[in-house]
C-alpha cells in the first residue's frame, strides 16, 4: 500500500514538475498575446446634450445633429486623448451625411462601431449616400451585435425600401445582446453635473471646458469602486490567472477552434438572428469579417472569428474578409478601433467587395 502511495504522489508532483516548465518555455518562448491594457482606463465624452433615442430595447442617434465625441484614457495617472471628431446623423438618426427617402431602392449597411466609423469621419460617406440607382443606409452603430442588427433592420425597413444587406462585423459581435440607454444615463448625458460616476457614457460641454477636472472625479469613482474587495473579484482574478496559462490556452484554443460548439445564450441568439435575415434577404445579403488590432498582433483570427464565419458560411457561401495588411498603424493603439487611414482602407475594401461581386447589378 505504502509504495502505491509513493508511486501515486511521483505520478502527481512529475506531472506537476512538466506542466510548470512547459509553462516556463512557452511564456520566453511564444510571442506575448495581445490585450487592451488600458480599456478600463478609458473615459468617453459627448458634447452634453440629447445625444440617443431608446427605440424599445435598442437605440440610435438623434436625427440632424452634429455630435463633438472625444475619447480619454488615463495612462500613468495623466489623460491622454485619443481622438475628438464630430458625429453627424441623417434625418433617421443613423450616423451618414446624407438623408434617405422612402421611396428608393436601398442598400443598408448592418454593423458595429467599426461599421458606424467611430473615431473618425465616418468611411459610409465616401460613397456619396448611393451605390449605382441604390441609396445607402448606414446601419453601423457602436456596441452592437446582431440581435441589435436585426431590430434595427425591422425598424427601418417600416420606413425604406430595404432590397440588399451588407452586414460587417468583427469577432466580439456573436457575444453582445441588445441594449439601450438608462434614465440616469440620458441625464449624464445631458446634463455632466448629474452624472455619479457609474455611467459608461458621459455627457460634457467639451467645446466650451476643459474636462480634466470632471475626469479626475470619474477616476476618483473609479479607483474607489476598485478599492472593495470581494468574493466574487478574488473569484473573476484566479479564474483569470488560471485562463491565461499557456498550458490551459493552447490545448483549449486547438479544442475550440476544431470541436468545441459554443451553447452560450448570448451567441445561439445572435446566430437566430443571422439565420432569419439570410431567410429574409437570401442572394440579396453580403457577408464581410473585419479584422481586429489584435487580431493582427496576435497574428492569427480568435475563435468567435473562427466560429461566426463556419457558422455563416453553412447558411451561404457570400461571405467575404476585408483586412489591414497586418499593419496596426491602421488602428487607434489604445482603443482599437481604424483611425482615419484604417478606415479609407476599410471602404476601399467594402467597395471592391461590392463592384467585384456587382452586387448592385
Amino acid at each position: 500500500m505504502k509504495k502505491i502511495n509513493y508511486n501515486f504522489w511521483l505520478v502527481i508532483f512529475s506531472t506537476l514538475i512538466t506542466l510548470f516548465i512547459l509553462e516556463i518555455i512557452f511564456r520566453y518562448s511564444l510571442p506575448k498575446p495581445f490585450y487592451y491594457k488600458y480599456h478600463q482606463q478609458q473615459y468617453r465624452l459627448y458634447q452634453q446634450g440629447k445625444i440617443f433615442q431608446n427605440v424599445n430595447n435598442f437605440f440610435k442617434y438623434e436625427p440632424n445633429s452634429s455630435i463633438r465625441h472625444e475619447v480619454f484614457f488615463d495612462i500613468n495617472n495623466k489623460f491622454l486623448k485619443e481622438y475628438s471628431y464630430e458625429i453627424k446623423t441623417n434625418n433617421f438618426g443613423l450616423v451618414q451625411e446624407k438623408d434617405i427617402y422612402p421611396s428608393i431602392p436601398s442598400i443598408l449597411f448592418l454593423g458595429d462601431s467599426f461599421t458606424e466609423g467611430i473615431g473618425s469621419h465616418s468611411w459610409v460617406n465616401n460613397f456619396q449616400g448611393k451605390i449605382g440607382n441604390y441609396q445607402i443606409i448606414n446601419g453601423g452603430i457602436f456596441g452592437t451585435g446582431p440581435q441589435q442588427f436585426e431590430l434595427l433592420e425591422k425598424h427601418i425597413n417600416k420606413y425604406y425600401n430595404i432590397e440588399k444587406v451588407v452586414f460587417l462585423y468583427t469577432s466580439g459581435d456573436i457575444e453582445r445582446d441588445p441594449f439601450n440607454f438608462s434614465e440616469q444615463n440620458f441625464k449624464c448625458l445631458n446634463n455632466y453635473l448629474m452624472c455619479k460616476g457609474f455611467e459608461s457614457y458621459y455627457g460634457f460641454p467639451i467645446k466650451n471646458m476643459n474636462p480634466e477636472s470632471f475626469l479626475k472625479q470619474l477616476k476618483s469613482f473609479r479607483d474607489t469602486k476598485e478599492d472593495k474587495i470581494t468574493w466574487k473579484k478574488i473569484r473573476r482574478k484566479i479564474k483569470s490567472l488560471i485562463a491565461n496559462l499557456y498550458i490551459i490556452k493552447i490545448p483549449r484554443n486547438y479544442l475550440q477552434n476544431n470541436f468545441y460548439k459554443s451553447k452560450n445564450e448570448k451567441i445561439i441568439k445572435n446566430f437566430n438572428s443571422i439565420t432569419n435575415l439570410v431567410n429574409k434577404y437570401g442572394e440579396n445579403i453580403i457577408f464581410i469579417q473585419i479584422q481586429t488590432m489584435d487580431e493582427i498582433f496576435n497574428k492569427k483570427k480568435n475563435y468567435y472569428s473562427i466560429y461566426s464565419e463556419k457558422f455563416i458560411r453553412s447558411l451561404t457561401q457570400k461571405h467575404y474578409n476585408c483586412e489591414f495588411e497586418n499593419d496596426i498603424s491602421f488602428f487607434y493603439y489604445n482603443d482599437g478601433h481604424p483611425n482615419k487611414k484604417g478606415y479609407e482602407k476599410l471602404y476601399k475594401c467594402v467597395s471592391e467587395i461590392i463592384n467585384n461581386i456587382n452586387l448592385t447589378g
